[in-house]
């Protein structure tokens, strides 16, 4: 493995930190105001779970798509156009 793969590797889970430590965050405050209010949760735990890993692979589903689209674009242009 070359440096710059392994250092891509690591600014992307720093990227991934930086987006999930404040989701996170925000759902553990939200947990706790309910728990305090003594309300129960809008979703049952496994659902509402269920329910979140689908927005996650539908959203690298499209992700993936839209990089593929890129580089077969990139790739079937001439040389120099770009």
């Amino acid at each position: 493995m070359s440096r710059q793969a392994g250092s891509g590797r690591r600014a992307d889970a720093v990227r991934f930190l930086r987006a999930a430590g404040p989701a996170f965050a925000a759902g553990a405050l939200m947990g706790a105001v309910y728990w305090a209010l003594g309300l129960r949760s809008p979703a049952p735990p496994l659902p509402g779970l269920t329910g979140l890993l689908g927005i996650v692979i539908g959203e690298r589903a499209v992700s993936a798509v839209r990089r593929r689209r890129r580089c077969r674009s990139r790739r079937s242009q001439p040389p120099g156009s770009r």
